[in-house]
């Protein structure tokens, strides 16, 4: 009775939301099994990286736009959509150059390919990732659940079709099956940003209207929410963690090579889509209901974790049992310590909503700035300071986020 009372509780958006992040993982989890079994390490190790940088790209220019239009609910929705569209994309434009260096930087070689679908990534990316925000500010439940779980699972189809069309492929982009089915997942979920294109209808405000009248009396209004932080210190917070995750997925392949990158990022991509799914389908659903959430944090953090927990279990199960291919057998030693970082990442997503509803978002912002900025240390510098092998690298990294993430879910949680 209880657990049902908890689900009457949720916002409208919470479901549809939650069911389109599950098949959304499921899909990544589909993936990843096609990458280790159809792609080889180098591959793999050129496409995590091309993504990463094209991820970076429309981070920065993003600016945290799409978390401003959730936490400032008494804008009007489709016209801040648009706003942050258009200054999105002009920011895309201007940061060109820097992602050209990142290109050359990478040591990728063909580094005007390279640059080239990192932008088309780039583009698509940056509209569906506002097109997720939009949907729960207007869009229906359908809309909610769809923008989440088909570029996913178009992508997973897109390279399995790829990989049996065309068998014999070139280790860097002569035909890059990946990069091109990643881009028609991204196209298929910008398709929802035409709501924001879209006039507001009478159908909108009469929904809105009954959703209010339909509100029990005893139930109270959600936390006032805020983005108070400057267009400078959203942007900045944005570079920090776009170059954190960046310096590591072209770090990588510059210290240690194409196939260690392979390694890690095809690891890192999956685990790391846990605490995603925690920061889209609770947090960002939390920000833009209207009503209060009685479900805890620290609910959704451990359950998040024990899923973190059970899919690098299953990993070291594959290699162990000999189920993968002997090319990917360097993955064992990447799987717990990504493992310990991802599961404190779940705790930092499943609060992330607490720094807009207790006024305290710029103090938050300057503390994820200092640890982006030693994590970026530990990952470019540390090896030229004192030579690493990969596997210690990599502890020093996992050790370095899963006690500079517990210290902040702490910040957040005691605040």
């Amino acid at each position: 009775m209880r657990v049902w009372q908890l689900w009457q509780a949720l916002p409208r958006a919470t479901a549809p939301a939650a069911l389109g992040s599950l098949v959304s993982l499921a899909a990544q989890g589909f993936l990843a099994l096609v990458l280790f079994r159809l792609f080889s390490p180098e591959e793999v190790g050129v496409f995590s990286a091309t993504s990463q940088l094209a991820f970076f790209w429309a981070s920065l220019a993003l600016a945290q736009s799409p978390l401003s239009l959730l936490a400032e609910r008494h804008q009007e929705p489709r016209a801040a959509a648009r706003r942050a569209w258009r200054q999105s994309a002009w920011r895309l434009l201007w940061l060109a150059p820097l992602a050209a260096l990142g290109a050359l930087w990478s040591g990728l070689g063909h580094a005007a390919q390279v640059w080239a679908w990192a932008a088309a990534l780039g583009l698509a990316q940056l509209s569906w990732l506002l097109a997720q925000s939009l949907t729960l500010r207007v869009g229906s439940r359908w809309s909610m659940g769809l923008v989440r779980m088909v570029p996913p699972v178009l992508a997973a189809a897109a390279a399995v079709l790829g990989a049996v069309l065309f068998p014999e492929r070139g280790e860097g982009l002569a035909l890059p099956v990946l990069l091109v089915s990643a881009c028609l997942g991204y196209l298929a979920g910008a398709v929802w940003m035409r709501l924001a294109f879209q006039p507001a209808t009478h159908a909108d405000a009469a929904a809105a209207a009954q959703a209010g009248s339909d509100r029990p009396r005893d139930v109270d209004e959600a936390p006032q929410s805020s983005d108070p932080r400057s267009a400078q210190l959203k942007m900045l917070h944005t570079l920090s963690d776009g170059l954190a995750a960046t310096a590591l997925a072209l770090s990588w392949p510059a210290h240690y090579g194409a196939q260690e990158a392979g390694w890690l990022l095809a690891l890192l991509r999956v685990l790391s889509f846990i605490p995603a799914l925690v920061h889209t389908a609770w947090a960002q659903v939390v920000l833009s209901s209207d009503t209060p959430v009685r479900l805890r944090p620290l609910q959704v953090a451990w359950a998040a974790s024990a899923l973190v927990l059970g899919v690098g279990a299953l990993a070291q199960l594959a290699l162990t049992g000999g189920w993968l291919d002997a090319r990917w057998q360097g993955l064992s030693a990447y799987v717990w310590p990504l493992v310990l970082w991802q599961m404190a990442a779940c705790f930092v997503a499943a609060h992330a909503h607490l720094p807009f509803q207790k006024g305290v978002a710029i103090q938050h912002a300057w503390l994820c700035v200092g640890m982006n900025l030693g994590f970026m240390a530990l990952c470019v510098l540390l090896p030229w300071a004192s030579p690493l092998g990969a596997s210690t690298h990599m502890a020093w990294l996992s050790a370095y986020m899963l006690l500079s993430l517990a210290g902040l879910t702490l910040w957040m949680a005691k605040r």
